[in-house]
């Protein structure tokens, strides 16, 4: 039975970036079986795509293909799945409590493109996938069984038996605060997951919910630019829209195996991504990964495929035996 997890955190496009490139080490090393596969904010793309099976070849030319800037505008028509999911099951729609909450929800850019983009590639739920969201007094969980709000004051309820669209689940976890639009959801209004009290890469979460207390948990989290401006931001965002999350007692639970790539040129919120950047970006994480799986290796009783770090993105295509990729 396998018993283990992939968590990869937040970091918008930074963590989109390094957590591909893990995504690509983890299957090439022939880890492709998992209890569960999850991520918040920017690392919850590549988890999806780590849990819909994607090839490794496949990943990069989405990487390559991707333009953010393109994805953060609202579509001709006006219309937006979202809104068929808004209301709770007695037809009320979801209004934001508090003020800043309602000052974000009018300040944001769309993101219902990103939502189409996503679900042009992963149209049903992943098995063993999980994201999760913010409102202001609770986590929501989404899952391929069903969605579940986990209140600050200790309340559990399930708010659909059924998974929630991908796309929806995405752009919900991504919503971060005065950037890009909140997320309206069975009566809620969802923010980032990385605002949760368990921090974005939440081990602690994925061990008390899927009961993996002692499971092997294998964590990738980025480093970047502007960190410590990262850490106040999502500090002040938590305690503005989600001030009664500190009522939420946080085990200080630690991942099995920490991949930790390494991007000192990029931060978050930066979404013009030049086609070496992106690379260089993925690169990073492929090397991470792979450093941490050769320390770890006992943990896999020798199941791992033997990998190597590569020195530039001619090596990986290489590896990947895509070699006319190469210019």
């Amino acid at each position: 039975m396998i018993t283990r997890h992939l968590v990869i955190g937040a970091g918008g496009s930074r963590a989109f970036l390094t957590g591909l490139g893990a995504v690509v080490a983890l299957r090439l090393s022939g880890l492709k079986e998992w209890s569960t596969i999850g991520g918040v904010s920017g690392g919850s793309i590549p988890a999806l795509f780590m849990a819909h099976g994607l090839d490794p070849a496949d990943l990069i030319d989405r990487l390559l293909e991707i333009d953010f800037r393109k994805l953060m505008k609202g579509t001709a028509s006006g219309s937006d799945v979202m809104f068929d999911h808004a209301a709770d099951d007695e037809g009320n729609l979801p209004r934001a409590r508090g003020f800043v909450a309602r000052l974000l929800e009018r300040s944001s850019l769309h993101t219902d493109l990103l939502g189409e983009a996503v679900e042009s590639v992963v149209k049903e739920w992943p098995e063993n996938f999980w994201t999760m969201a913010m409102s202001e007094k609770s986590h929501v969980l989404f899952t391929q069984i069903g969605v579940w709000e986990y209140g600050f004051d200790g309340s559990v309820r399930m708010l659909s038996s059924e998974p929630a669209p991908v796309g929806l689940a995405i752009r919900a976890t991504c919503a971060i605060p005065g950037l890009l639009e909140p997320v309206k959801y069975k009566g809620l209004v969802l923010f980032d997951g990385s605002l949760s009290p368990f921090g974005g890469c939440p081990v602690a979460f994925v061990r008390r919910h899927f009961l993996a207390e002692s499971d092997l948990v294998v964590k990738c989290r980025s480093v970047g630019k502007g960190e410590k401006r990262d850490r106040w931001l999502v500090n002040l965002g938590r305690r503005l829209l989600c001030h009664e999350s500190r009522k939420v007692e946080v085990e200080a639970q630690e991942a099995d195996i920490n991949i930790e790539p390494v991007m000192p040129e990029l931060h978050t919120f930066r979404f013009r991504l030049s086609p070496e950047l992106k690379l260089r970006g993925l690169l990073a994480g492929f090397n991470a990964a792979v450093g941490e799986l050769a320390r770890h290796s006992l943990h896999f009783e020798g199941r791992l495929e033997a990998l190597a770090q590569c020195l530039n993105f001619h090596e990986l295509l290489r590896l990947l035996g895509v070699e006319t990729r190469v210019e």
